[in-house]
């Protein structure tokens, strides 16, 4: 699959620790789509681990429910590869 991600989900990727070499080699190959936009290509298998590598990055604020500025990146990358693999 490929997603077009934004800048602030690469500088969000690039700050997760211990990530498996297969998904930084992913990470790695991240290429310029045009218009400010990149594209990460995943294999189905690829994008579930790093789904749930990313989910454990996600903190919501308590007053609203809702992914706090800071991780917000890492929401919109899990809902980018739910629509995908829809």
């Amino acid at each position: 699959m490929r997603l077009a991600i934004t800048q602030a989900i690469r500088d969000a990727l690039a700050r997760i620790g211990h990530v498996p070499d297969d998904l930084r080699a992913r990470f790695d190959a991240i290429a310029p789509a045009g218009g400010g936009a990149f594209t990460l290509r995943l294999s189905d298998d690829d994008a579930t681990a790093l789904a749930e590598l990313v989910q454990w990055h996600v903190k919501t604020d308590p007053a609203t429910g809702h992914p706090t500025p800071e991780t917000a990146p890492y929401a919109e990358l899990i809902r980018l590869i739910d629509h995908a693999q829809l």
